[in-house]
């Protein structure tokens, strides 16, 4: 699949003059055009280059068993539990610290104007849990919100290390960054444009605390819209650290910022809480929810960030709320879309069958090998998601969201090939011969399979590449997302099913896994995204295939052009009037 270290770019070139927006900025695109800003100022959309992420990020999280009761012994007892149990050594290795572990910063803040841990809780303080965390060959996280605590500013203590002080960084002292320990009140926001120099200096000297302690992970609560600076700047504060610390998001963060969320962090909770907040730790519904609300985040998955749709509540049985297939069906679900694995169960007293499915590592290499899934049907009760691993084979998962057993079928046809295939049941480890054409398994109420299926030698593949004449790149969606709205873009030709299209001559329909080019909005002007959507036969669905090698909306009658001189991976697919140039001339097949 193709990489996601998308960049923009402006360009003068004659007689235009364009901004454009890469694959993972293009919601911001489209923002654009519903809200008047300038796209081409917009922030650039690569990953967050800090080293960390790699991989999606395994381990555990206070808050669903402990909530708000964090405490040195039963933080350590849980550190020392998932190193016992045999989970560190499959890849579980962050141990994590999240709310109600400080002071009411309305009240308590330190010398330079930070959150005071709350030594009842912690008697020997975080350098000392982060230490024993390392210990046991774990990772160390911890938790805060973004803002300044009213307790500095009230103070006007000083920024470590300079002249400035809190005031020197607040503006408004009437509204309130959000806190969900110690609610509105408690911290202010911080005016990044009052005074830069302090302002940075004083997340600076936050970042450095939080390293001093050891600090290997943040998790940044309450990101909002209103926050996107607090993200830049605190980015920046941690990578001046030091010390390599993985930067989290968290939550229900908004997918039309998703390229500044994976600019300048390292994860993005997807969702609101998985937690039910009743007699158990989650229920179905909540951790249901996910299959509708995953697919809009493929596009910005890559190494270095990844989508979080919380945490994984498998590990103490049925007491967590969910049946065996549920549990498997979350891992499962969790895992085909390269999601972190972050448990929030008791690790102190852990099922031992539960244990068996956290440490299926044919199940985890599905998750680390961070190829995000997109499903053929989303909103159905029977569903099929599926990843191209990029060496030819392909991840499936079956899913039965319905009340009653029932049939699920993977089509090969919506992969994008044709004819026989083996397939393997990765939670099982069993290989179970060839199929023809498609797969169908029953599958239990709620309950899932994941596979791994391999196209036999000689398989037909449906489609052919889209190759620009410019650049030699071929049409390509972003990780293989059929979302709909993405923008489409080049990318260097991989074979992917993702960069297959076909044209049909009666319905005049470029189509793309299953989705047909569209132009955004039924828009007709030069600049319009072309991006992929459900096929409708609408007109703005239909393209003239011409004998110059262009190819020619039908409504607008504007030719498929790649912006940029000089197409570069990422470059975006629009509209533009007709002009000879070779980013408007097309080579299929």
């Amino acid at each position: 699949m193709n990489s996601l270290t998308r960049q923009q770019s402006r360009r003068t070139s004659g007689r235009r003059r364009r901004g454009w927006v890469s694959l993972l900025g293009a919601a911001a695109l489209l923002g654009s055009f519903l809200y008047g800003t300038d796209v081409a100022t917009a922030p650039a959309a690569h990953a967050e280059g800090n080293g960390a992420a790699a991989t999606p990020q395994a381990g555990w999280s206070s808050w669903s068993y402990i909530r708000n009761n964090p405490t040195e012994a039963n933080i350590e007892a849980q550190a020392a539990a998932m190193a016992s149990t045999g989970l560190v050594g499959h890849g579980f290795t962050y141990l994590n610290i999240d709310d109600f572990f400080y002071l009411d910063p309305r009240t308590n803040v330190d010398a330079y104007g930070r959150w005071v841990v709350d030594t009842g809780r912690f008697p020997s303080g975080m350098k000392a849990v982060g230490d024993y965390v390392h210990g046991k060959g774990e990772k160390f996280g911890m938790y805060l919100t973004p803002g300044i605590p009213v307790a500095a500013y009230n103070q006007n203590t000083p920024i470590q290390g300079t002249s400035y002080h809190a005031r020197d960084i607040v503006s408004d002292t009437t509204h309130y960054e959000k806190n969900y320990n110690f609610g509105d009140g408690s911290m202010y926001f911080i005016d990044y444009n009052k005074n830069p120099a302090a302002a940075q200096a004083f997340v600076n000297s936050w970042a450095d605390l939080l390293a001093s302690y050891g600090v290997d992970y943040l998790k940044m609560d309450g990101v909002g819209p209103d926050d996107t600076a607090d993200v830049q700047h605190w980015s920046q504060a941690l990578n001046q650290s030091g010390r390599t610390i993985h930067f989290q998001l968290s939550n229900s963060l908004d997918v039309n910022n998703g390229a500044v969320w994976k600019q300048s962090s390292n994860g993005w909770r997807v969702d609101g809480d998985v937690e039910c907040y009743c007699s158990t730790l989650t229920n179905w519904n909540n951790v249901s929810q996910r299959f509708n609300d995953l697919p809009a985040w493929v596009r910005y998955d890559s190494p270095g960030g990844w989508g979080d749709p919380d945490s994984i509540e498998v590990g103490n049985g049925s007491s967590d709320g969910l049946t065996l297939d549920e549990r498997r069906t979350q891992l499962t679900l969790w895992s085909i879309s390269a999601a972190p694995l972050v448990l929030g169960t008791d690790l102190t007293h852990m099922d031992q069958s539960d244990l068996s499915l956290l440490t299926n590592d044919e199940v985890l290499g599905v998750d680390r090998a961070g190829r995000p899934a997109h499903p053929v049907n989303q909103g159905a009760q029977q569903q099929t998601w599926w990843a191209y691993n990029g060496d030819g084979t392909y991840t499936v998962g079956l899913f039965n969201l319905g009340g009653s057993t029932a049939n699920v079928t993977a089509n090969w046809s919506d992969l994008g090939f044709t004819g026989n295939a083996t397939v393997r049941d990765l939670w099982s480890h069993t290989d179970l011969g060839s199929s023809s054409g498609s797969f169908t398994a029953s599958v239990p109420t709620h309950g899932s399979r994941l596979l791994k299926v391999t196209p036999a030698a000689g398989h037909g593949t449906i489609g052919a590449p889209m190759t620009s004449e410019l650049s030699g790149r071929c049409v390509d969606s972003p990780q293989g997302t059929t979302y709909n709205t993405v923008q489409l873009a080049v990318w260097g030709c991989n074979g992917g099913p993702n960069q297959n299209v076909t044209y049909t001559t009666s319905s005049k329909a470029l189509v793309l896994e299953g989705k047909c080019f569209d132009a955004y909005d039924n828009r007709t002007a030069a600049g319009t995204p072309v991006e992929i959507y459900d096929c409708n036969g609408g007109a703005n669905q239909q393209w003239n295939k011409n004998s110059d090698g262009t190819v020619t909306g039908v409504q607008s009658g504007l030719c498929l052009d790649v912006t940029g001189t000089t197409n570069p991976d990422g470059a975006g697919l629009e509209l533009w009037s007709c002009n000879g140039g070779a980013n408007q001339r097309w080579t299929f097949g």
